[in-house]
């Protein structure tokens, strides 16, 4: 076996040229199919994990499809019923008021949203805390997206983009300027900040970068719009046909948590049912994978392509090598070489050249993810040292792996050719 070895490698060294052009072959075939594979799995991770971030994929929002009638209204009543449908974890209710915001001369058109405390610690805060129930001023939890849609009314320079936009509003107050019945957004952006506006304390952000939304306590909200409000007349609850406000809170809408994601769709199906509109994000992140999917099948075809050619080049090599060491074969199964010891021989050079294909292809293919790699975060827009062109080990193993299987059985017809040679004919070529 082992004159095998060397007359392998002697032969590859002394055929340099045909040697290299053939691994070079297969080395673009596994960079192909192992560099589009993963660009295709790496846009997949992202999407996904941006919906999952905005949006968990255990939630559903709950929303009133019309908000004239007593019975389709989301109020107390509604979240108590919501909460007995099965396979439910936890139902929050959310509260809206209307109102806009100021900071440094930067403007905000967020409605402030009352949570229960439950919830609040379910949103977590990256820095500082989330608000306490205080009775009296709201304490606010601001998304970290809240940045991205505070914006000079001169310039609609947000704020995320001025100098002061990686700053923390943790311990900031910012001036909160209800909505009445009368004002609207246009006119309350000029009014006079001194007598509406209430300075209200940040205590903390989510470090969400896609949660734009403000978050208080709902207790201490009701409380404040109550005394905002004397007239009952609260801005942003919704009235009845006859014009009349409901004599109850009525929140804007609803955040059900289910207890596994395989419960969401049936969850959604049986709110809708009753009457209100129910949404989730898993029709979303299916849409997603179902296109990333057809992505990575196009780039896979595309890659497999050149792994054919690839194939194609050894095939030719193998057979190439066969007709001119014809004489080699026929002196060798004159010095007792039988026909395994001649179809091993070709078998290892085939599997030599695949093996050394492949571990350059998926070299090569890794310094091709780390241009693309940079090329992605810098047109997305992400963390600089964000990684996306992440290749799986499964991937790395199963390409290094084929690139030999498919490289042996691309030789394996010149190599049973050359087994079934015989001496004398060999000899006489």
């Amino acid at each position: 076996m082992g004159y095998i070895v060397r007359l392998t490698f002697a032969n590859l060294k002394q055929r340099k040229l045909r040697t290299s052009l053939t691994v070079l072959g297969i080395m673009i075939g596994i960079m192909s199919i192992v560099t589009m594979l993963t660009a295709g799995m790496g846009a997949k991770s992202v999407l996904v994990e941006d919906i999952e971030q905005s949006w968990n994929t255990k939630m559903i929002k709950v929303s009133s499809l019309d908000t004239t009638r007593k019975d389709m209204i989301i109020t107390d009543s509604t979240i108590e019923k919501l909460s007995k449908i099965d396979k439910i974890a936890n139902v929050y209710p959310v509260l809206e008021a209307d109102g806009i915001e100021k900071y440094s001369g930067y403007n905000g058109f967020n409605s402030i949203l009352g949570v229960p405390r439950e919830y609040l610690d379910v949103l977590g805060a990256s820095e500082g805390e989330v608000p306490k129930s205080n009775g009296a001023r709201p304490e606010i939890l601001i998304g970290t997206g809240f940045r991205d849609v505070l914006y000079n009314k001169n310039t609609w320079e947000s704020f995320a983009e001025s100098v002061k936009g990686d700053m923390s509003f943790v311990g900031k107050r910012i001036s909160f300027i209800p909505s009445s019945q009368d004002l609207n957004v246009a006119s309350a952006t000029d009014a006079d900040e001194d007598e509406s506006s209430v300075k209200l304390k940040i205590t903390g952000e989510t470090g969400n970068k896609y949660d734009y939304d403000i978050y208080t306590d709902i207790d201490t909200l009701k409380i404040f719009l109550k005394r905002q409000y004397p007239d009952g007349q609260v801005a942003g609850q919704p009235v009845d046909k006859n014009g009349s406000p409901y004599n109850v809170w009525v929140y804007k809408s609803a955040i059900v948590y289910v207890e596994d994601k395989a419960d969401v769709e049936r969850v959604t199906n049986v709110i809708d049912g009753m009457g209100y509109k129910a949404e989730n994000n898993l029709e979303m992140v299916d849409s997603v994978n179902r296109t990333i999917s057809m992505v990575q099948m196009i780039l896979g075809a595309i890659g497999l392509i050149a792994g054919v050619v690839a194939i194609i080049g050894i095939i030719n090599t193998m057979m190439t090598a066969v007709y001119d060491r014809i004489n080699e074969v026929g002196l060798l199964k004159m010095i007792g070489a039988d026909n395994d010891d001649i179809s091993i021989m070709f078998l290892f050079e085939a599997a030599l050249l695949g093996g050394i294909g492949g571990t350059l292809g998926l070299a090569l293919s890794f310094l091709i993810d780390l241009m693309i790699n940079k090329r992605l975060v810098e047109l997305m827009e992400l963390e600089e040292g964000t990684w996306l062109m992440t290749t799986p080990l499964w991937l790395i193993v199963l390409c290094f792996v084929i690139s030999i299987v498919v490289s042996m059985l691309a030789g394996a017809f010149p190599a049973h050719w050359a087994a079934r040679v015989k001496p004398l004919d060999a000899i006489s070529k």
